[in-house]
């Protein structure tokens, strides 16, 4: 006979961990404060869809045995108060042991750096962050560098950048990394590289913010440069600029969010002369009907069905589609990593445990990977272009797949 497995010893073994439960904490960006400030997305059930998923979980027995408790807090992605609000309601108020989230720039530090706890992202892995974080950053998303890397190499084989003078833009300083990656790439293929631009630290001031880059797009075209490469975390800043001062530029686009699907041109009043100067090279990000097609997806989304099936989802809009398959994959790979660390979670165990995973499937992304050298799950990059039927970017051709250091 097969012999019993080797019962797993439940030991109360950090903060946020007990003989008996785990606490999980949620930082994700409040939609209906975003419309505010002119930013309208879809509204989502977060804490209706968090808690289900966690119910499901603990009928199914939990992690080895304890129990979840899922802690939501809602922030703006703008400026580092909120950041750090959040950050210490989870931390010191809710003493939770993971964070997941969807902090921006250098959020996650104030998790992984100052409290030395685990991260698991949907986004933002780099590696400046992961060095801070002594290994403690994950993220489904692919790390922001290789991103940067795969896609210039991409645009570079497909002669996109041939005969221009590039102007390389990012955002504030902590992106300065992402122009010093790619920038060698482009001098050693004999792409004329004008200069690297930024327009410095976010001001949290709208008005500001937008003259500042407003002043970069000016002293682009001065300086002759007749091609804009962003590899800023943001797509849209550089573009509402270009369209405020007149100029007429192509801009190669690296950002994920030019895979998102969002209709954010609309928001932000860009128009479509201006967008269809603009392509992007990014991550993969499956459709919508793709991702309703992942049983993965389908069965995350029908776990907070059948608890809420008075407030359904809306899944004939693509937002909230998108939306729904990002939070299920990051909560499914924290509870991968927190079941692969056994009994005995500690942020070492949790690291050791996300490093030895290998290869596997996550709701609506097939055959991620960690590893120690890769803490960030996605492999696959597509192109997009700007289809004005749509009013946003749109896959062309198929995906390809990039693994870092071949």
């Amino acid at each position: 006979p097969t012999p019993a497995p080797t019962p797993v010893v439940l030991t109360a073994s950090y903060q946020g961990v007990t003989e008996t439960e785990i606490a999980i904490g949620a930082a994700v960006i409040d939609l209906e404060q975003l419309a505010s400030f002119g930013i309208d997305l879809s509204p989502f059930p977060f804490e209706g869809f968090y808690q289900a998923l966690a119910d499901d979980l603990n009928q199914r027995g939990g992690i080895n045995g304890r129990n979840v408790v899922v802690h939501l807090s809602l922030f703006l992605p703008f400026g580092e108060a909120d950041n750090e609000r959040v950050c210490t309601e989870l931390m010191e108020d809710k003493k939770v042991f993971v964070v997941t989230g969807q902090f921006l720039e250098d959020g996650p530090l104030c998790i992984t750096e100052l409290h030395g706890h685990p991260y698991v992202g949907h986004f933002g892995e780099n590696t400046e962050r992961q060095a801070r974080s002594n290994g403690l950053f994950f993220a489904t998303e692919m790390n922001q560098n290789h991103i940067r890397v795969a896609a210039v190499t991409e645009m570079i084989r497909a002669g996109d950048l041939d005969g221009f003078n590039v102007g390389i833009f990012h955002g504030p300083p902590t992106e300065k990394e992402y122009a010093d990656t790619v920038e060698p790439l482009l001098t050693d293929a004999g792409i004329s590289v004008t200069g690297v631009y930024t327009s410095g630290p976010f001001l949290n001031d709208t008005l500001a913010d937008q003259q500042a880059g407003d002043n970069v797009a000016r002293r682009m075209e001065a300086d002759g440069v007749d091609l804009i490469l962003n590899v800023a975390t943001g797509a849209y800043g550089i573009i509402g600029s270009v369209q405020r001062i007149g100029w007429e530029v192509p801009i190669a686009q690296t950002s994920g969010q030019a895979s998102d699907r969002l209709t954010l041109a609309d928001d932000l009043s860009l128009s479509d002369e201006v967008l269809a100067r603009t392509f992007a090279v990014t991550i993969h990000n499956p459709s919508p009907e793709e991702l309703l097609a992942d049983p993965g997806v389908q069965q995350c989304i029908a776990v907070y069905e059948e608890l809420h099936g008075d407030e359904p989802l809306d899944l004939t809009d693509d937002e909230v589609v998108g939306t729904a398959a990002g939070h299920c994959a990051a909560f499914a790979l924290t509870v991968k990593i927190l079941e692969a660390a056994g009994g005995n979670i500690t942020p070492e165990t949790f690291v050791a445990a996300a490093e030895g995973l290998g290869t596997f499937d996550l709701p609506g992304l097939m055959g991620a990977s960690l590893s120690p050298d890769k803490h960030s799950v996605g492999t696959l990059m597509r192109r997009y272009e700007y289809s004005p039927e749509a009013r946003t970017w749109l896959p062309v051709g198929d995906p390809f797949q990039y693994v870092h250091g071949e």
